[in-house]
């Protein structure tokens, strides 16, 4: 049942109050044939602080030119009662989970165990889930999408050295990925501090594991956090959360590209700042196109064909914004809106930016 709505402009963005359960869920474009975006739970979820979350998916299905859309669901429960709050869920919504027209998967304080009532529904490609060496396959596609980006925007003749912001679970794809193009890791951060030295993709896989975020401490002398933002890398992964990047990281990077790794890691004014000093910048939702492309391709489709098809489309999308005299961000913005325009009567207002 439609309960509220909040209007950006000219746009309607459907808000559905859950009636079985605390909760809502957020559709982004009207009439789209699918919604796709995560599941999250917590006492205090907010409409409004998802909206940004809605919008980076929605704006990877433009670039893919695909008609689906953004969207998320909010449990706004302790996380105590998560197994009747899901069920309650996966009851009111079976009939929209059943026939594939809204897809989730499992976000803040959720996993697959505990959202599995809804995820049994899902009939995407199952490839995706595939565990690689502790990181799923999406971890991958998403990793390889991103360290081509970074790989085309830094030129490297020969080795090139990132650093990777918020390091995390998923971070572990894209130090394998740097590895596996001819990069290295030489600084990581995470909310304990920075850490600076030779780091290859086993030993941080390693001390993640073992000591998650204080995994810093076991690597190295710890830093400031934001020393992450020095300027001497080919390029910096950024994806700890929406506005990661901030005005003060976008001084501070002076002109080593940017790689967006999640929804909205770039706030707008990094954003506008990054711009003036003319600094590539890679979107989230460029980066991030690689699962969209597998979740709907024919089951007998290898992984290896789909790391082709993403290193393919990134690097076409790539070449065909490189030129744009607002930057590779806006350039992908523009492209992924003129791909809305042409199915929906109104253009959503608010890109994915922090």
């Amino acid at each position: 049942m439609f309960i509220g709505c909040r209007k950006w402009h000219n746009l309607i963005v459907e808000i559905k109050q859950l009636e079985s359960t605390t909760g809502f869920v957020i559709y982004d474009l009207p009439e789209a044939e699918t919604y796709v975006g995560p599941s999250r739970l917590g006492a205090k979820l907010a409409p409004g602080n998802a909206e940004m979350l809605v919008r980076h998916q929605t704006y990877i299905f433009a670039l893919a030119e695909q008609r689906k859309s953004g969207a998320t669901i909010g449990l706004k429960v302790d996380p105590d009662d998560t197994d009747s709050a899901v069920g309650a869920l996966s009851e009111e919504l079976r009939t929209e989970f059943e026939s594939q027209k809204l897809l989730t998967s499992p976000g803040l304080r959720l996993n697959k165990e505990s959202l599995d009532p809804v995820l049994r529904h899902d009939k995407r490609n199952p490839i995706v889930r595939d565990n690689r060496d502790g990181v799923t396959f999406e971890d991958e596609l998403l990793s390889l999408g991103a360290v081509t980006c970074a790989s085309v925007l830094a030129k490297p003749a020969e080795s090139w050295d990132v650093a990777i912001e918020g390091f995390n679970q998923a971070s572990i794809a894209i130090a394998r990925e740097v590895e596996n193009q001819g990069g290295s890791v030489k600084r990581i951060s995470t909310p304990k501090g920075c850490v600076t030295g030779n780091f290859d993709s086993v030993s941080l896989a390693d001390t993640w594991l073992d000591a998650g975020p204080s995994c810093v401490e076991q690597l190295g002398t710890v830093g400031k956090a934001w020393e992450i933002w020095k300027s001497d890398m080919d390029a910096i992964f950024v994806g700890s959360k929406p506005g990661a990047m901030s005005g003060d990281g976008a001084r501070g990077v002076q002109d080593t590209p940017i790689i967006a790794t999640s929804a909205a890691a770039v706030s707008s004014k990094a954003l506008a700042i990054l711009r003036k000093n003319n600094t590539p910048v890679a979107a989230d939702f460029l980066t991030g196109i690689g699962p969209a492309l597998a979740w709907w391709t024919p089951e007998e489709t290898s992984q290896d064909e789909l790391r082709s098809s993403t290193s393919k489309l990134v690097t076409e999308l790539l070449e065909e914004t490189s030129n744009h005299s607002d930057g590779h961000f806006m350039a992908a913005c523009y492209k992924a809106e003129a791909f809305i325009d042409s199915w929906q009567e109104q253009r959503p207002f608010g890109r994915p930016l922090g």
